[in-house]
């Protein structure tokens, strides 16, 4: 409904509740809906702008690949709950930086690595990109995720972090995907924004803290 919320607020609720569904079936979900948003906005795709967000996701993706082979279940969840509150924090940002090739890059880098690490890499690409026309927003930052996200589910299975069992519970999760999808269409315009925005970035606070102090 407003654009974001799967990864940021579902990602480490459910991991609290269900951990096997973190990073490998929320990355899927996120796949299947910014598949279908980049086939519906695909008109408004700036390809030129999208090429050097993919090059910076690519290098984030990699490197997040690589740490996510050298750390343990519970440095894991150190990182995701640190990683969830630097994203609340970068959603917080009051300031509109220029979209360039360099803040392209950068921003590209971090939405990789936090979206493969966490399944919640929207707020940095969110934030460069929102004074942007909105119809524009949702174009790029769609494709953007589709392959983003596709090439980290190719990365965590290279690097034996996630496998069919992952795939099965991404199968699971679909229904649920597309009730939500079909709410939204219906009760978008009927919503308070901020309100739920607020709400959203209030829960993944709480979230983000509570993965970082109550670890096993």
């Amino acid at each position: 409904m407003i654009g974001f919320g799967l990864g940021l607020l579902c990602a480490p609720v459910i991991y609290m509740i269900y951990p096997e569904l973190v990073p490998g079936p929320m990355i899927m979900n996120a796949l299947l809906i910014t598949s279908i948003l980049s086939v519906k906005h695909r008109a408004k795709i700036d390809f030129h702008q999208t090429g050097f967000s993919i090059m910076g996701g690519t290098a984030g993706v990699l490197v997040a690949g690589v740490v996510m082979l050298f750390i343990d279940s519970h440095q894991y969840q150190l990182l995701f709950g640190i990683s969830i509150l630097v994203a609340v924090a970068l959603s917080l940002v009051g300031i509109a930086p220029r979209v360039s090739i360099i803040s392209n890059l950068i921003a590209s880098m971090l939405s990789g690595f936090l979206g493969t690490t966490t399944s919640a890499g929207g707020a940095p690409m969110g934030l460069l990109y929102q004074t942007v026309q909105k119809e524009k927003i949702k174009a790029n930052l769609s494709i953007f995720f589709t392959y983003i996200n596709l090439f980290a589910i190719i990365v965590l299975s290279l690097a034996g972090v996630i496998g069919f069992s992952d795939f099965v519970l991404f199968l699971y999760c679909i229904p649920a995907l597309l009730v939500g999808w079909i709410l939204a269409i219906y009760i978008n315009r009927r919503i308070n924004e901020k309100l739920i925005r607020t709400l959203i970035l209030t829960i993944a606070s709480l979230s983000g803290l509570m993965l970082v102090i109550f670890r096993g």
